[in-house]
């Protein structure tokens, strides 16, 4: 979960209204504690406060018919939470049992909203907010700010801040758990949910994967900063695993770890598996990207290698296949097709298909799993500019080299790399843009996500509850999009 609830975010905030929510939740003792919430609304930045605008995000309508909720997480006890009307006015969450790493989370939506434990029916997100790494003494009543973001908002969640329009690369020791809005990366190339909303992130220059918690403390979890012999039953943060280009996951949430040594590595509850597939040729520039879509059966690229692999429990094998004289019309022949420059693969769940970026082509293209037809995704020769709400089938794409897919709505995220912006298509096959304003800088932090600079963003990731991240590999930082993910 998103760590920011830091001073350094909450302060700049224009504080509009101050509101504590009434409910308790489960049974509790006398030591138990409570939580009452302040929620801040940033104001628009006025003529006075016009060098402090990149540091405030934009306000957003509230309402009291509005519902609100709120829920207090810790590793130490099962989630509490209550949804809310604005206008109840004061109140407080209680029997919470002390301790420390709590977490607390708000959600704002209107009153069409249908409350519910674990889902939200009716309703868009309005905004959301949430504050990591609260101590709760035995008794005590704790009142926390909490800064609302409205959805669409752009925030770092991990590394360094910014400096000079870039960001700051550095290796802290996590291997006890550090807030992560407060530790250093190092060019991540991969970010992944896991089954758990866990983030993880590789932090490929010092060649680690990392963690970031439901509660938003980060962990070191693979790699010891170097390369070396594997072996299997061995923890997986000491082990020698080198520079991580791509995360992916299972089902059952074990990584698969693929480096820059053309090896792709299997984890299981933090210990080194097996090695799934094993080339051994270094290459820190081949951009090698895996899609896994169930147990060891999975499909890789790389984009010097003009072909897809498939790896199962028979070993590998040329799935797409490229040829002198390729088929010309749609549907094609996947082992008759003319790909050039494969540089990322994603499994599409919804659709039961592999989508692909075909670099070189200026196109993305989906792979049907049920009959092994190739169709076209996005990018179709001739295609027009994007605007938004256009056909991806008629969207002119140069050089595609990120896809990743959103398993909340079954569609697509894409990076254009000539322009240094993310899209997302929707389940309709409709364009529309998702982040990035064109530069490659770091700016824009708590404003909405399609003004902001990103530097090669390389991978994106989508949590349970919709916010979508970045990983934003020139500024050693992963920026998340508040509800970037929902509809």
């Amino acid at each position: 979960m998103s760590p920011i609830g830091s001073l350094r975010t909450f302060f700049p905030l224009a504080l509009l209204v101050s509101i504590l929510f009434a409910g308790a939740a489960g049974c509790s003792s006398a030591g138990d504690g409570s939580i009452a919430v302040q929620l801040v609304y940033p104001a628009p930045p006025g003529a006075a406060a016009a060098a402090r605008a990149s540091v405030r995000a934009p306000s957003y309508a509230t309402d009291l018919s509005d519902r609100i909720r709120i829920r207090v997480l810790g590793p130490h006890f099962a989630p509490i939470g209550k949804w809310f009307l604005r206008s109840d006015g004061r109140g407080e969450i209680g029997g919470i049992p002390p301790g420390t790493r709590i977490t607390v989370e708000v959600d704002e939506y209107d009153n069409t909203a249908i409350p519910s434990d674990n889902a939200v029916l009716g309703a868009p997100l309005l905004g959301r907010g949430w504050c990591n790494g609260i101590t709760l003494s035995p008794g005590e009543v704790k009142t926390v700010p909490i800064a609302m973001y409205k959805k669409g908002t752009i925030v770092t969640i991990c590394g360094a801040p910014a400096s000079g329009g870039s960001g700051t690369p550095g290796d802290d020791n996590a291997a006890g758990g550090i807030l992560a809005v407060e530790a250093h990366l190092g060019n991540p190339t991969a970010v992944k949910a896991g089954p758990d909303d866990s983030i993880y992130v590789s932090s490929s220059a010092y060649k680690k994967v990392k963690r970031i918690d439901r509660y938003g403390y980060l962990y070191d979890v693979a790699g010891d900063g170097t390369h070396g012999i594997l072996t299997p039953g061995a923890p997986a943060a000491s082990s020698p695993i080198g520079a991580v280009q791509d995360i992916d996951t299972d089902p059952a949430g074990n990584l698969y770890l693929f480096n820059d040594w053309n090896q792709i590595v299997r984890v299981d509850n933090g210990v080194v598996n097996k090695l799934v597939y094993d080339n051994g040729v270094e290459n820190s520039t081949a951009r090698f990207n895996l899609a896994v879509v169930y147990g060891d059966l999975l499909f890789f690229v790389n984009y010097i290698d003009w072909l897809v692999y498939q790896m199962d429990n028979t070993g590998k094998s040329d799935f797409v296949v490229g040829s002198a004289q390729p088929d010309t019309t749609e549907p094609f022949d996947r082992l008759n097709y003319g790909l050039r420059a494969p540089s990322s693969i994603t499994y599409a769940l919804m659709s039961d298909s592999l989508i692909f970026a075909d670099t070189d082509n200026n196109r993305i293209m989906r792979i049907s799993l049920a009959n092994g037809y190739i169709y076209y995704y996005a990018g179709y020769p001739g295609g027009s500019s994007f605007v938004d709400n256009i056909d991806a089938s008629a969207m002119s794409i140069l050089k595609p080299r990120v896809v990743d897919y959103n398993p909340l709505t079954g569609g697509i995220f894409f990076v254009d790399g000539g322009n240094t912006k993310v899209y997302c298509v929707d389940a309709a096959g409709k364009v529309h843009h998702l982040a990035g304003n064109g530069t490659a800088t770091f700016s824009g932090d708590t404003g909405p996500a399609t003004a902001a600079g990103l530097n090669d963003p390389r991978a994106i990731a989508v949590d349970s509850r919709g916010n979508a991240y970045i990983a934003d590999y020139g500024n050693h930082a992963i920026r998340m999009i508040v509800g970037g993910a929902l509809p």
